[in-house]
C-alpha cells in the first residue's frame, strides 16, 4: 500500500511537471545554469552553547553562504534568507540527519532558487538549549525556558541578517545585487520556527500575552516571572544592548547564567528588519495569537502526521533515547494557514489564475498557501531532506534518507507551489496569468450586518451580487449560493455552528471577502 501511495504521488508530480512547463520566465523556471557561492559574516552575538559544557557565553560569528546566479545582468534581485534545520544544536551533535549550512537539501534549494533569479543566503543562527532536562519538577520549566530563549536569539539573528543586506545596499555598493524591498524568510524544520516567529512575533509584549498567560513564565515565590526579559536578552530585533546578566538574573536562571555574562549585543542598528513573505517547511509558531490580521502572506509545507513538530496545535516533543519529552504547545501549519486565510493575509495568492498554478490545483488542502504532504516514504516528517556525507560529518541518527531521488521530487513540488505565489506577493515581473480581481468592500459599496449574527446576515452592495460562497476556518466550503443576481441578499444560517466563517461574495468585476460570525 505504501508503494502504491508513493507511485501515485510520483505520477501526479510528473503530470504537474508537464503542466508547469507553461510557467516559463524569470522566477518561474531556471534562467541560469550556474551559481556562485560566497561565504560572509553577517554579524556576531553571544551564544549559549558553551554553558552546556560548563563554560561561559562567547561571541559567535554569524555566517551565511550566499548563492547568486552566474551571468545575471539584473542588479536588484529579490532576496531569500534560508534558515537551516538542526534542533538549535550544531551538526552532528544534534542527533539529527542534518543541521549544517551545506546540508544537501540547503544546497539544492539555494541553487535552484538562485537559478530562477533570486539571491539566496543560507544563514546560520545561534543554538543552545537544554532539551534533556528530565527532573519531573524543574525539567519542564528548564526545557521550555531554554527553548523560548533559543528561539528569541534565533529571531534576533534572522533580523540581523536582513539588516546586514540593507546596510550592504546602503553603504557597500550593493555587493550582491539585491532589492531590499523584496525579502523572503524561508525556514526548514527548526528554521521554520524562526521564519514564523520572525514574521509574526513583532513585539516583546506578545510573548507575555499568549493564549495562556503563564505559558512563557517561571513560577517564583513572588509570582510568575517572564522566561524572556528584554532588559537582559535584548530587544526582539537584536538592536539594543549590550545586555549583561546580574545577580537577579543569575538567581532567576537557576545559576545557568552568571552575573557579568554578556547576553546580547546590537548589530547594524538603524536599518529595517522588515521582510515581505514567510515560508515554513515543517515548523510551528510558539503561539497562534502571534499571527494577526493584516500581516504578511504565509506559504507552508508540512507532513500532517509529524509526531514531533505538530501540524496542528499540540505539544512539541523532543526525542531522547527510549522516548521523548514534552516541551511546549505550539501551532503548526494545519492551524496557522487557516488563520492566514481567514484574516485575508493570503488573499494575494487568489489572484493567480489556475492555468499558472498547477501545483496549487494538486494540493489536497483548500487553503491557498498550504501544501500538505500525505503518505510520505517511511512516514518521514521531512521528505525534502536527504543526507550526503560529502564534506560534512556523518550524522548520529540511524534512519537518515541517503537517496536524493525522492527528496528532489518533493523539492520540485515545493518550488513549483512557491514560485507563482512569490511572484504576486513580492510584485515580481513574472510570466503568469492573473485570475479574477480581489476587490475591497468599498469598491462595490459592500455592507454586511449584523456581526455577530444569530440567524441571518444581510449583504448589500452597489453592484449585483452574483454568488456567495461560505468557508469555515479549515478552508472547507460549507455553503454555496449561486444565481443570486441581487443588490440585497439575506444569508441564512441554516446548518452552521457558532463561530467565524469567511464569505466570498462574487461580482462581475471580481470577488470580495468578508468575515461573518454566528452566535446564539
Amino acid at each position: 500500500m505504501r508503494f502504491l501511495k508513493l507511485f501515485t504521488f510520483l505520477l501526479t508530480l510528473a503530470v504537474c511537471q508537464t503542466m508547469v512547463a507553461q510557467n516559463t520566465g524569470r522566477y518561474l523556471s531556471p534562467q541560469f545554469s550556474a551559481v556562485t557561492v560566497t561565504t560572509v559574516q553577517y554579524g556576531s552575538n553571544f551564544t549559549f552553547l558553551p554553558i552546556i559544557a560548563g563554560g561561559r557565553p562567547v561571541r559567535q560569528p554569524l555566517v551565511a553562504r550566499i548563492y547568486t546566479p552566474v551571468g545575471d545582468a539584473e542588479t536588484a534581485r529579490p532576496l531569500i534568507i534560508y534558515l537551516k534545520t538542526g534542533n538549535f544544536f550544531p551538526f552532528p551533535a544534534n542527533g539529527s540527519c542534518g543541521g549544517a549550512l551545506n546540508d544537501s537539501s540547503n544546497v539544492e534549494f539555494a541553487t535552484r532558487l538562485a537559478k530562477l533569479g533570486y539571491v539566496v543566503a543560507v544563514a546560520d543562527y545561534r543554538g543552545g538549549w537544554i532539551p534533556t532536562a528530565a527532573d519531573p519538577v524543574t525539567g519542564p520549566i528548564v526545557r521550555r525556558s531554554t527553548l523560548i530563549n533559543a528561539a528569541y536569539r534565533g529571531v534576533q539573528d534572522v533580523r540581523t541578517c536582513i539588516r546586514y543586506f540593507r546596510k550592504n545596499v546602503a553603504e557597500s555598493g550593493n555587493q550582491f545585487g539585491v532589492d531590499p524591498s523584496k525579502i523572503v524568510v524561508w525556514g526548514q524544520g527548526t528554521g521554520g520556527y524562526l521564519s514564523l516567529a520572525s514574521a509574526y512575533l513583532n513585539t516583546y509584549n506578545e510573548i507575555l500575552t499568549t493564549s495562556d498567560p503563564l505559558k512563557f513564565t517561571i513560577p517564583t515565590p513572588n509570582g510568575p516571572v517572564p522566561m524572556v526579559i528584554e532588559a537582559y536578552n535584548g530587544n526582539i530585533y537584536g538592536t539594543s544592548g549590550p545586555t549583561v546578566a546580574d545577580a537577579t538574573y543569575e538567581a532567576l536562571s537557576g545559576g545557568i547564567f552568571k552575573a557579568g555574562d554578556t547576553l546580547s549585543v546590537p548589530n547594524h542598528v538603524g536599518f529595517s528588519s522588515d521582510f515581505n513573505l514567510a515560508v515554513n517547511m515543517g515548523g510551528a509558531l510558539g503561539d497562534s495569537t502571534w499571527l494577526d490580521d493584516g500581516e504578511m502572506p504565509l506559504i507552508s509545507f508540512h507532513v500532517p502526521s509529524d509526531g514531533f513538530a505538530p501540524c496542528g496545535t499540540d505539544v512539541l516533543n523532543v526525542p531522547i533515547p527510549g522516548g521523548s519529552l514534552p516541551v511546549v504547545e505550539v501551532s503548526g501549519s494545519c492551524d496557522m494557514q487557516p488563520y492566514a486565510d481567514a484574516y485575508g493575509n493570503n488573499d494575494i495568492f487568489k489572484t493567480i489564475a489556475p492555468s499558472s498554478d498547477p501545483y496549487g490545483a494538486n494540493s489536497s488542502s483548500n487553503l491557498v498557501g498550504f501544501y500538505p504532504f500525505e503518505g510520505t516514504p517511511n512516514n518521514t516528517s521531512a521528505p525534502w531532506e536527504w543526507t550526503s556525507y560529502s564534506g560534512v560529518p556523518a550524522p548520529t541518527a540511524t534512519d537518515c534518507n541517503v537517496n536524493p531521488t525522492v527528496a528532489r521530487t518533493y523539492i520540485d513540488t515545493i518550488i513549483g507551489f512557491y514560485a507563482p505565489r512569490a511572484c504576486v506577493a513580492l510584485g515580481l515581473s513574472c510570466n503568469i496569468t492573473l485570475g479574477a480581481k480581489n476587490l475591497y468592500g468599498f469598491e462595490v459599496g459592500l455592507q454586511v450586518s449584523p456581526v455577530p449574527a444569530t440567524d441571518v446576515v444581510n449583504i448589500s452592495a452597489k453592484e449585483l451580487i452574483r454568488q456567495v460562497y461560505v468557508y469555515d476556518l479549515n478552508g472547507r466550503l460549507v455553503k454555496a449560493l449561486t444565481s443570486i443576481d441581487q443588490l440585497n441578499f439575506q444569508l441564512q444560517r441554516t446548518g452552521l455552528q457558532n463561530g467565524l466563517y469567511i464569505a466570498e461574495i462574487r461580482f462581475d468585476q471580481g470577488t470580495a471577502k468578508q468575515r461573518i460570525i454566528f452566535s446564539n
